[in-house]
């Protein structure tokens, strides 16, 4: 990442607009996510978390009191989802980040989404398995907070986009590497996933031995790519990712139709725009650096100017 960082990111450049843009519709999308998911369904981790028991890791609240709060949650986030549209701040980009926390918090302490089972991986790792499968969901918010798009006027510090990047980096190679593990371990919702979707696209009747052998293969090119998005010569996995994830993010509604699905795939935005988001960050670098080079190559071809003592 140190060789691919640029001190003085040239802001006006369409690269870096294109970066920052990706990045506010990403969230923007979630948050529409999990305005439906929230205030619409009802039915998610969070509100299991509130109202579940304290001996299975709840909060033991009232279900009116703990429906109430989340509906007001999923209104709140889709209010931020306009405001990081027009003009995002930290007030509304702070609150998004940690509700995709409290989201993954959820998850882990109720139990919510898939344990991987294997012998390498203990109860106690696999049990914060959720933690990994949202980074990037978490990530989006933050590292547009770090860059600051809405106050130009301030230049950017090296530290922070560093920091931005890393964020962005690191949350796609853990959500590639865990869902990696999950397809190699043939998760029944992702089994599921690829009949349904299979009958619906191309009217094929997928068996699940061969549901199960796709998803092997997958979990092995997605544990590959986790490893090498981070060398940063290596642009075209992040092309791949970006892809890849936004293949994965609309399964849901090729399989089972747009209606009780689509929040899943808004949700799963970040999927896609994280990793877009980095591999413009790198072909902006790229084309600074050739730039440098040509103007130093430039200089170097000029001819001298002759000075009187030389005549």
């Amino acid at each position: 990442m140190m060789a691919m960082l640029v001190k003085e990111p040239p802001e006006s450049s369409k690269l870096w607009q294109a970066m920052v843009w990706t990045l506010r519709i990403t969230v923007a999308l979630q948050c529409v996510g999990n305005w439906r998911w929230l205030a619409q369904i009802g039915e998610s981790p969070l509100l299991s978390w509130m109202i579940s028991p304290e001996d299975v890791g709840g909060m033991r609240w009232a279900e009116a009191t703990g429906l109430a709060v989340q509906q007001a949650i999923g209104w709140l986030a889709l209010g931020a989802g306009l405001c990081v549209l027009l003009r995002p701040c930290a007030a509304v980009l702070g609150p998004l980040a940690l509700l995709q926390l409290l989201i993954a918090v959820a998850m882990w302490r109720t139990g919510y989404g898939y344990p991987p089972q294997a012998a390498w991986l203990s109860p106690q790792l696999a049990a914060l398995f959720p933690l990994a499968t949202q980074s990037a969901r978490i990530a989006a918010p933050l590292a547009l907070l770090l860059l600051d798009p809405w106050r130009a006027e301030r230049p950017l510090s090296p530290h922070r986009i560093r920091l931005a990047m890393g964020l962005l980096l690191g949350g796609t190679a853990l959500v590639f590497l865990s869902h990696g593990i999950e397809a190699w371990n043939h998760y029944p919702v992702f089994i599921d996933l690829l009949i349904s979707a299979s009958g619906q696209l191309f009217g094929i009747a997928l068996s699940q031995s061969h549901a199960e052998a796709m998803l092997s293969i997958i979990g092995l090119l997605d544990g590959l790519v986790a490893v090498a998005c981070l060398f940063p010569r290596l642009r075209g996995v992040l092309w791949w990712m970006a892809f890849w994830g936004g293949i994965t993010a609309i399964s849901r509604v090729a399989a089972f139709g747009w209606d009780p699905t689509w929040h899943g795939a808004a949700i799963r935005m970040p999927h896609l725009g994280v990793p877009l988001a980095v591999v413009l960050y790198w072909h902006l670098v790229r084309c600074k650096v050739i730039g440098q080079q040509i103007q130093v190559s430039k200089a170097e071809s000029a001819p001298s100017p002759v000075t009187p003592l030389e005549e």
